[in-house]
């Protein structure tokens, strides 16, 4: 492998980890917007549904972030 490439492979990891800390961060602000939904006055079942979601969005980060520490 040459310099160029390993270049490109350095350019392209580091496009890939943006990304993927950019997913997190949307994930991060929809659990966010879902816990905001259910401040509002909605439906007691709907609240409980967005704070499901809100908690499998944050779990999603959580896991994902453990796995990002594993691979460094």
């Amino acid at each position: 492998m040459d310099d160029q490439e390993k270049q490109e492979l350095k350019h392209t990891l580091g496009n890939v980890q943006a990304e993927n800390q950019a997913l997190k961060s949307l994930l991060g602000k929809a659990a966010d917007r879902l816990e905001d939904v259910v401040e509002s006055n909605c439906d007691e079942d709907e609240q409980v549904k967005a704070l499901n979601v809100a908690e499998r969005l944050r779990r999603a980060v959580a896991l994902s972030e453990t796995r990002d520490q594993r691979t460094i």
